[in-house]
């Protein structure tokens, strides 16, 4: 069974990378899944407002489990095994260190940021499925409306 990191910010295209993750699985991958929400560290003037730590630790915790929520019914939806995780940092360094520290054998990962992919693929140990972004619904429609006006055109 492959053991496949999913980082998620809550975002559509994460997502997406998930829904990627498990049409691979009723192509014949069997996996067990964990997903990794990473959030940023604290400002200077977090720190200074703050009336401790505790309290930004705890907001950033909040923020990082509330992005996990669709994914998490993704998965259970779909049977699939999964944990999940949410850490602080540059977010391409943790999904890089992560991968290794809980033993994944796959990054399953949007293609939302050009950067962070460009340093995920670049440093990982194990493959990086990169998931691209989708069309916008919007910009289909135009185009099915500009395929209709050439039609109509003698």
């Amino acid at each position: 069974m492959i053991r496949t990191l999913l980082p998620i910010d809550g975002s559509p295209q994460a997502l997406d990378a998930v829904r990627q993750a498990l049409q691979l699985r009723t192509q014949g991958l069997d996996f067990t899944a964990v997903l990794l929400n990473v959030q940023e560290p604290p400002h200077l003037y977090e720190v200074v407002l703050a009336p401790n730590v505790d309290v930004i630790e705890g907001a950033s915790h909040g923020a990082g489990e509330h992005a996990l929520l669709a994914a998490h019914a993704l998965l259970d939806e779909a049977g699939v095994a999964h944990e999940s995780l949410v850490v602080t940092g540059d977010v391409a360094q943790q999904v890089v260190e992560q991968a290794d520290l809980l033993g994944c054998d796959l990054i399953v990962l949007a293609g939302r940021s050009q950067a962070v992919t460009q340093a995920v693929e670049r440093h990982s140990h194990v493959p990086v499925l990169l998931v691209p972004q989708r069309r916008s619904d919007v910009e289909a429609e135009d185009l099915a409306d500009l395929v209709d006006e050439a039609a109509e055109q003698p």
